[in-house]
């Protein structure tokens, strides 16, 4: 479907936003950390109901914090301005990766605005690091450690990833503030998902990539979520194998009522 590019005012600067589509039950996709709204290209060109994307604060075409706050919390609060600025009442959330932290931290504060919620290939809880691993994560942060900390943590889940998807992947991680990038991942060490539940009832699916499952997996901590497997896809599995994202994307937003 066409698209517009255009940006909003969140709560920290300007948010580079693209909104495609119209009519339906609006689709908001986020990314993942080090990420951008271009990873949703191929869906945004298949869906015909609207859909938004956007860069979070730091991220993208979107402007830095002056304060330097880029924790999941943080960016609940670009995500509500967008959907303020762009009048979406109600609509599905779909959440990648660290988008999907991002998503529960907003199901949590603004649960009456979500028709529906896609975690894609995200966690919940993470149990607590080993202080070993506390320290091993805290050194390879270190600025002059930090670009070949990063590229060695991306290499294993860019594992099958296609060409186009592992270049944009480590394009976007490079051009990627370092404060951006570890606000958000110390975010996630902090991160509890069980209030998601409590304050979101409504539906709920996760698209999981079987070589990247882990004991905290939403599926595996809330046992009953419906859950779809891919194979043979990166942890980028909506620009790997975009054709069969779509599909289980229509699948879940078939089962929803149209409002």
């Amino acid at each position: 479907m066409p698209s517009t590019s255009r940006s909003v005012q969140g709560p920290a600067g300007r948010l580079a936003v693209t909104d495609s589509g119209a009519g339906g039950l609006p689709v908001l996709f986020v990314n993942s950390n080090a990420g951008n709204r271009e990873q949703w290209a191929a869906q945004q060109a298949h869906l015909k109901q609207r859909s938004v994307s956007f860069d979070w604060r730091g991220m993208g075409e979107s402007d830095l914090d002056p304060q330097g706050r880029y924790g999941a919390k943080d960016l609940a609060e670009d995500m509500n301005a967008v959907a303020d600025a762009l009048g979406l009442e109600r609509f599905v959330l779909v959440g990648h990766s660290f988008g999907g932290t991002v998503a529960g931290e907003y199901a949590i504060r603004w649960p009456e605005r979500l028709a529906g919620l896609v975690f894609v290939d995200t966690a919940g809880t993470l149990p607590p690091l080993p202080p070993e691993q506390v320290a091993w994560f805290q050194d390879g942060l270190r600025p002059e450690k930090y670009r070949d900390f990063m590229d060695a943590w991306f290499a294993p889940i860019l594992q099958n990833a296609k060409p186009h998807t592992h270049e944009a992947v480590m394009r976007w991680l490079h051009a990627t503030p370092r404060e951006v990038v570890l606000g958000a991942l110390r975010s996630m060490l902090s991160y509890n998902s069980d209030p998601v539940f409590e304050r979101y009832k409504g539906p709920v699916h996760t698209l999981v990539v079987d070589a990247f499952i882990q004991p905290n997996a939403y599926h595996l901590l809330y046992p009953g979520i419906p859950h779809t497997v891919f194979s043979g896809v990166s942890h980028w599995l909506m620009m790997d194998a975009p054709q069969e994202f779509n599909a289980a994307l229509d699948a879940f937003l078939a089962t929803l009522p149209r409002q």
